[in-house]
């Protein structure tokens, strides 16, 4: 599958150009990923270049994509820390996570 369309497979990939260290470079990301990632720019007042070039910064040898998406899932788990997780089952977090990430189909 080329992640062009939406289905069974995910979400179409969306490409946008962003500039890391001053360079212009294109990303390619889950829609949803691309909302999250503009969350925390506006969460944290920074612009989606600076975010990007922080990353950039600490990334060595790690995919720009792959790095970013990485640094999603860790700056959501600090903040959310163990709050809101249930003892007896699926939380309102997981059923949340997947209904916005993985949608039944009606």
């Amino acid at each position: 599958m080329t992640g062009t369309g939406e289905g069974r497979e995910g979400p179409a990939l969306v490409c946008r150009n962003v500039k890391v260290n001053g360079r212009r470079t294109s990303l390619r990301m889950e829609p949803y990923i691309w909302d999250s990632l503009k969350e925390i720019c506006e969460r944290e007042r920074l612009t989606l270049n600076e975010v990007c070039t922080q990353i950039d910064e600490r990334r060595g040898e790690a995919n720009l994509t792959a790095s970013i998406r990485v640094f999603i899932v860790s700056y959501y788990r600090t903040a959310i820390g163990s709050r809101g997780f249930a003892e007896d089952g699926p939380s309102p977090i997981l059923r949340k996570a997947l209904d916005d990430a993985v949608p039944l189909e009606d």
